[in-house]
Parts: C-alpha cells; structure tokens; sequence
C-alpha cells in the first residue's frame, strides 16, 4: 500500500510519487519515471515506423526504473502482467503527460489517434499477450482500464479508470459511484471490555478464513451503532477501515450487483477496508439478493443483524454483541459523567440499575446533560441527577414509541382511591423496583438467584376500577414511562409471529427498564389448552415464551385482567405480585367523586354523596363529571345535579343498563 490511510476525500498536499518529480541531475523519478519509461516505448515504435524498419525487439532507451509504491501495489493486489502494468501506465499517461496525445499519433502512424488503443498497446509495448483485452483479465474485470466503444475493442479509446488514477497519484478517495450508498464507519473512542473482546472475535474472524470458511463475520444482537462499533474496532485492529450499507441497498438486478460487488472489492483492496452490511427484515426478493451478494465476497465481510441469517451459505465465525454487566455498565456511566461532579456514584448506581443502554447512548445521554446543565444554579446536584435520569429516560424510548402507547404519568397516590391492603402491595411493587441495585448486586442476591429477577405483577377487577391509573402512579413514584401495549399488535395468527413481537416489546424495554402494561392480557394468556393440533402446541408455546421473557425482563411488567380465574396456575405462580381492584363500594365511589371535581369548577348543589348511590366504577364515574361539566358550560351554568343526571343517562345507555330510583332518589 502507498502508506495512507483510507478516507472519503483527498489529502491536501503533493504526493511523493507525483509524476513531474525529478532527482538532482534532473531524472524524473517515481511515477514520472515509470511514465517516460513506457513513453519512450512509443517513441521507439514511432522511429521505426519512420524508418521502415522492423525491428525484432521493443526495448526502452535505458534500464527500467523502479516502480513508485503505488503502482508496485496496483501490480501485486490484482496480478498484472509487465504488458497489463504498461497499459496502466499508457492510459495515465494520457491524463497526466500533455506530450501523450502527440506520440501515440506518430506510433500509431495515424494523426487522428491521439490517445492509447489496444492495438497500440499491442504493438508498442513489451511482452504483449491477447489475453490481456479479454472481460476476465484484471484490466477489465476489476474495471482499471475502460473502453469508451466495446464494439471496436482493439481501435477504441482506452481510459484509466478515475479512482485508479488517484489511487497512482496518491490521493485515496471512496469511489464516488458507492456515493450514498456505503458510508464510514468510524473507529469510538473508548468501548467497554466485553465489546472489545467481541472486536477481536471479529478480527479473528476474517484471520481465519479460507475455502470452508470465508472471510466473512456473523456479528449477531444488540442495537445498530453498537454492531458499528464493535466491527469498526476489529477492522481497526485487523489493519482496516470500515464501511457500511443497508441490505436494502442491494441491487435487485443481477447486473447491477455484479457491478457492486466489482466495485466494492476493488475498493477493499485499494484503501484497504471491510464491509458492514446490515441485514433487518427483507422481503424473500431483497433476501436473495443480498445472499447473493454476500456469497460473492471474496473480501472482509461483517453480516450484522439483531438475530441470525437463515440461510444455506457458509457463515464464517457468529459473534454476539455481549451484554454489559453491572461493573462494565457503571464504568461506562462513570467515565461519561466524569466532568459533572454533582452526579455522585450513588446516583450513578441507580442509573445502572435502571437502564441498560448501549455506550454510544450513554456517551449522548451525558452530553445532553453537559449542554443543560445550569452554571450557576443553586440546586446544581439536583438539577444534574434530574437531568441524567431524563437523559437516560429519553434515550430508553427508542424503539418503545413505535410499539405501545407511551403515557406522561402525571396521578400521584393521592389520586387512588383504594384500601389500604392494596395501597400496600402497589407500594411494595415499587420498593422491589426502586431497591433492585441494592438487592441484586451490592447485597448479592443475583448471584444466588440468577433468573426470574424481573418484578412482574397482575392487576385483576372489571373495566374502570382503576388499574390502569394505579400503574399511571407507580410510573410516575419510579420516574419512568408507562408504555401501554397493545395486545392485538402483538398477537398473530402466523407461527412464530407473536414471539417476534413479544421480542422487540421486551428488548426494547430492556433499555430503561419501562413499566410495561399489557392491558387485557387474558387475551393472551389464559388457560395453556390441551395440544389437539398443531395450532393448539404453537399457542402454548407462545405463552411459555412470554413466562420465559417475564422472568428474565429487568423491569416491571404488569398485566391487567378482568377474568382471574381465567388465568393457568402456572402462570400465576410466576406473577410476583397480584392485586385486586374491587368494584367501589359507595364510601369509595363518594370518594372518588370528590376528588373527581376541581376546585376551580363552578358548582351549585353538587352532593357526591348522592352521586355515590351511582353503582358504577371510578372510569364511568369520570366520564360523567366531564360530560356533566360540558353540559353546564354550553347552557352557561354552574354545574349542579340535573347536569350530572342527562351524563349518568348517557352512561348508562353505553353500559347497557338503566337507572334505577334508588340511584337517583332526591337529585332534582
């Protein structure tokens, strides 16, 4: 190689192989040697086509010079011949000499040919060979050399390829025909112990490669950049840059990806470097295409994915992005909150517990607070923990956002109107979840247990009574979202389909440990059925999964049921906590009402003690507040008690039901 490092623009300055370089005498040198070398081949041929005589030999007028670097590694990485390495130097001759165009005129014997042909290259140079113009020679088939009419391939004008003429001249650049569609990947500056340790896997990879094993890498988990990362690091260490594609961009077209492939692994060679490609859900025809091209990859290859290929081609080494335990987690934590010294390590503790983000999401996540920061504020340790748990909060979104509906938790405990028994249990819920840091790692409970370490709990009482608002609370007490999941997104008739789904919630969740609300989960998780069929195994397999993925998820899940009993007992026995939310007896839907109202809403005669004999739960007992309250305003009143009647009537149509007289004795 020339000695430079690979890059996507030119290097300022003069090359030292730059034709016009001469010694002290005057001699050209380098590149411009080589050139006057192979010129003076042509004036040779030109003399004798003058003379009339035929001379036997093609000499040049002195010994050879020594070939620059560039051209010497040109020669070796794609195997010219001395006649294909003097048809490189004739075409770039052509772009870099202003006397070319004259001398290949006077060989030729023709004014008007002014620029290298085959035919000229096969009667002026030495050592020349027919085999050098065939579409599987390296002049052509690594596209080094391009022949401006196919159809006259001896008499057509020959020029050097662009990118090879600043390969020679010593400017490496990325061919700008991968423009767009290849980007670099940059090597980070510091990652943890366990990806480094991944990067060497994927060193080792391509080490190792051969016939039954190419050079090819399997990098297999965690999130995109993460996979970027760890393969730009084992490139690195392989003595390679690193660049990028999607799968996406793989041409469809057999002929347009053979010219891909061309390119990309002339390109390999040249910088030199390896390529990522990553592979996410592809329709069967992308999916070919990309096997395909990945199974024409005579150079370093990273395959990069979040689950493994199905495929019948060799895979090379499999690397799996490793998970981070605690101690590498809060180093990486440390180091990136290094110069905001109000973020003690206590504080850095509980982050580590609850979130589980890659080291580029750290490494933003402490920038944002590096920008947010107040400079002179007296509640500088506050405001730096508040703004590192938000920044960690809102890096733990992605991926959440497009599969459940996230929601501000704005209730607090004073919002509940429950029993004391259940105020209890929801408020150990979050004690389990608040001290899981303590627990598990300083007080070494994870090492005893080792799995079912999740905090999973089931909410269980009829529509309205408050289970959804309860997880609303403990989102908000623990400083988290509340993502609600919709189960008919999850569920799917297809085998396999509601696995996958499950999958992407949990591993998306893993990230900062969200509060997950499967709502209505009787759905999918009652009773496992007795196998009659096919059909009858995969829907139990479906509901073993998702125990499995329950019990190892770090976070805290919570279930909401209308129907208990429906629910299979080896189900239960994995739910940590189950809490039932009664329908309202009157004391509470009295209760209920009170807190329902503001203070700021005009009322006239409005006795939530009356409202209380209503026998409907605290969701019903809501929307006729608000409806009852939107009836006043339109009339321009108070709100009072006729109000609240025309909304419980509405109601009660939608429930199906009618009022009785004892629910509405004494109201107007």
């Amino acid at each position: 190689m020339t000695g430079t490092a690979p890059g996507d623009g030119t290097d300022g300055g003069a090359p030292a192989g730059a034709p016009g370089g001469g010694d002290r005498d005057g001699r050209p040198t380098g590149l411009a040697a080589s050139l006057a070398a192979v010129l003076a081949r042509l004036d040779a041929h030109a003399a004798r086509r003058g003379a009339g005589a035929g001379a036997e030999a093609r000499t040049g007028t002195g010994p050879a010079p020594a070939d620059p670097p560039a051209l010497e590694a040109l020669v070796s990485y794609f195997g010219l011949s001395p006649f294909e390495r003097d048809i490189v130097l004739l075409t770039a001759a052509a772009e870099l000499e202003p006397t070319t165009g004259s001398r290949c005129a006077a060989a030729s014997g023709d004014p008007d040919r002014t620029h290298p042909t085959f035919a000229l290259a096969l009667a002026a140079l030495a050592a020349p060979h027919w085999s050098a113009l065939t579409p599987v020679s390296p002049l052509r088939r690594w596209r080094l050399v391009e022949i401006e009419d196919e159809t006259r391939l001896t008499a057509s004008r020959l020029r050097l390829d662009e990118r090879i003429l600043h390969f020679l001249v010593g400017s490496p650049y990325l061919d700008t025909r991968l423009h767009g569609m290849l980007r670099r990947a940059p090597v980070p500056d510091d990652l943890p112990p366990s990806y480094r340790r991944a990067a060497a896997q994927v060193a080792a990879g391509w080490a190792g490669g051969g016939p039954e094993s190419p050079l090819r890498v399997e990098l297999i988990g965690g999130d995109q950049r993460s996979r970027a990362d760890i393969a730009a690091l084992g490139a690195r260490d392989a003595g390679l840059g690193l660049y990028a594609m999607s799968a996406e961009d793989v041409p469809t077209d057999p002929v347009e990806r053979d010219r891909l492939a061309r390119l990309w692994q002339r390109e390999a060679i040249l910088l030199p470097a390896a390529l990522l490609i990553e592979v996410g859900e592809l329709d069967r025809e992308q999916a070919a295409a990309t096997d395909a091209f990945i199974g024409g990859a005579a150079v370093p290859l990273v395959v990069a994915g979040p689950d493994p290929r199905q495929t019948g081609q060799p895979r090379g080494r499999r690397v799996l992005v490793p998970k981070l335990d605690d101690a590498e987690q809060l180093d990486m934590w440390a180091h990136a909150f290094a110069g905001i010294p109000q973020v003690e390590q206590a504080q850095l503790r509980a982050m580590v517990a609850q979130f589980q983000l890659p080291p580029h999401v750290v490494r933003t996540a402490a920038a944002s607070v590096h920008r947010d920061l107040p400079g002179d504020s007296g509640d500088g340790p506050a405001d730096a923990t508040a703004l590192a748990w938000q920044a960690g909060l809102t890096e733990a979104r992605i991926g959440l956002d497009e599969l459940g509906r996230r929601i501000e938790p704005r209730a607090g405990w004073g919002d509940l109107v429950l029993a004391g028994r259940q105020l209890k249990i929801l408020q150990e819920v979050v004690a389990h979840v608040r001290q899981r840091g303590t627990v598990y790692q300083e007080w070494g409970f994870a090492k005893v247990l080792r799995y079912g370490l999740g905090v999973t709990a089931l909410f269980a009482g009829g529509s309205g009574t408050g289970k959804t608002l309860a997880a609303e609370v403990m989102a908000r007490e623990l400083g988290l979202d509340l993502f609600i999941i919709d189960l008919s997104q999850v569920v799917s008739k297809y085998i396999g389909e509601t696995e996958k789904n499950l999958g992407r919630v949990f591993d998306a969740a893993e990230r900062g440990g969200a509060l997950l609300l499967f709502d209505e989960a009787d759905a999918l998780f009652g009773k496992r059925s007795e196998v009659k069929d096919s059909h009858d195994r995969y829907a139990n397999l479906e509901v073993s999964y998702l125990l499995m993925r329950m019990e190892a998820y770090r976070g805290l899940a919570i279930l909401t049921t209308n129907m208990k009993k429906a629910l299979d007992q080896a189900f239960m026995r994995r739910i940590r906590f189950v809490v039932d939310f009664p329908f309202p007896g009157e004391k509470e839907r009295a209760e209920i009402w009170r807190r329902v109202l503001p203070a700021q809403a005009p009322t006239k005669g409005i006795d939530p003690s009356q409202l209380a004999r209503l026998t409907v739960a605290g969701g019903s007992i809501r929307n006729i507040a608000l409806s009852g309250a939107f009836l006043a305003a339109e009339e321009g009143d108070p709100l009072q008690m006729r109000h609240m009647l025309a909304a419980a009537r509405t109601e009660y149509l939608k429930l199906e039901r009618s009022l009785t007289p004892s629910e509405v004795h004494g109201w107007v």
